[in-house]
């Protein structure tokens, strides 16, 4: 990895060996002083047409300014000859010498951050395709255009694509290349897991494609729960129509509680009032219900619409004023002591003991 802070070193050393000025250099490159200070603080390089320019002014090679004049006899040329290339133009050539072998594969991704887009895909365009790893793609990928990235990474074999590299991946793909991913993954031919990788990425149709193929059965829910955060609404509305229609376990949706909105979770919340939804599902709702909700169904249990068991699992997350306003509300015949152990911890002293003394004397 290039360091830029040796390299600025060094190019400071070999001003100050000439007894120049950072204004003095700066004029004989046609740059400003202050790209000279940058670069002399490692705040930044000399962009890939200077390199060659500094070289020669300096009587050196391009290659002892990328090392920051350390002497390394085995270190090849292949940084210093990619540059060479690149700033006169020569971009294919790079390609040719990678092919052959005269330059590693490696040197490119070091240099990458220096090289334009358009480059960069005359390069990798014409490199042999058995040279160009996951791992190195991976590398390129933040300074190649979608277009040029989408291209090498339809030369992935299946086997290839692991996790890691399509999350790292997948910020710069274009959206083609995921509509390919997402086929993939729904058509059975790539594993679900790497929806997860992609999924922040995804427009809504993709999405919207991938539930359904979910709600049909043909993949696993374990993708629902991936996509969760980036659902809309209408899909996630979908998915409340679908359980409260009794065609998808209340259990799965309840999974999905933390992404659901107020409209949604109050729609469950009267269908369960109402005897269309297992009750039991109140109790993972729980969390996210507004407190307006939960006054709505301690209502419900005070006027008989709701058995108070069902509401023991909700306590925690009822104000003390409401479970005192149930209690003493509610009729005495429908409370029982398993009912008020669970509400204990949440209740006053004095309403719990008042309550004890009416179970007592009924």
């Amino acid at each position: 990895m290039l360091n830029l802070r040796k390299i600025g070193a060094y190019i400071s050393r070999l001003r100050k060996e000439r007894d120049l000025t950072q204004m003095e250099l700066a004029d004989q490159l046609n740059v400003t002083h202050q790209a000279v200070s940058k670069w002399e603080r490692g705040e930044s390089l000399p962009d890939i047409g200077t390199l060659p320019l500094i070289a020669e002014f300096f009587q050196t090679t391009v290659d002892d300014l990328l090392h920051g004049g350390e002497v390394q006899e085995d270190r090849g040329s292949g940084l210093g000859t990619i540059v060479t290339e690149i700033a006169e133009n020569r971009p294919e050539r790079v390609a040719e010498l990678v092919n052959s072998g005269e330059v590693k594969i490696e040197d490119l991704p070091e240099l990458a951050p220096m090289i334009k887009a358009s480059d960069l895909h005359r390069v990798t365009e014409k490199l042999d395709r058995n040279l160009l790893t996951t791992e190195l793609i991976r590398r390129l990928a933040p300074f190649l255009g979608s277009e040029t990235l989408d291209q090498l990474v339809c030369h992935f074999k299946d086997s290839d694509v692991e996790f890691e590299v399509i999350r790292d991946l997948a910020p710069f793909l274009g959206k083609k290349t995921l509509a390919a991913m997402v086929d993939k993954v729904a058509d059975g031919e790539m594993s679900g897991k790497m929806v997860r990788a992609v999924a922040p990425f995804l427009d809504r149709k993709q999405l919207d494609r991938l539930v359904e193929r979910v709600t049909e059965g043909s993949l696993d829910w374990d993708i629902i729960q991936s996509l969760a955060p980036f659902l809309s609404r209408e899909s996630l509305g979908r998915l409340v129509d679908q359980t409260v229609a009794g065609e998808l376990d209340y259990r799965k949706l309840a999974q999905l509680a933390p992404f659901l909105d107020r409209g949604h979770l109050d729609r469950l919340v009267r269908e369960v009032v109402e005897g269309n939804l297992d009750w039991h599902i109140l109790r993972q709702l729980a969390p996210f219900l507004s407190q307006e909700t939960l006054s709505y169904l301690v209502n419900q249990a005070v006027e008989g619409e709701l058995d108070p068991e069902q509401l023991m699992g909700l306590a925690p997350f009822l104000d003390r004023d409401t479970i005192t306003r149930m209690l003493e509300e509610i009729e005495i015949e429908k409370l029982d002591g398993d009912f008020l152990v669970h509400l204990a911890p949440f209740t006053d002293k004095a309403v719990l003991s008042n309550l004890i003394n009416r179970l007592i004397g009924r």
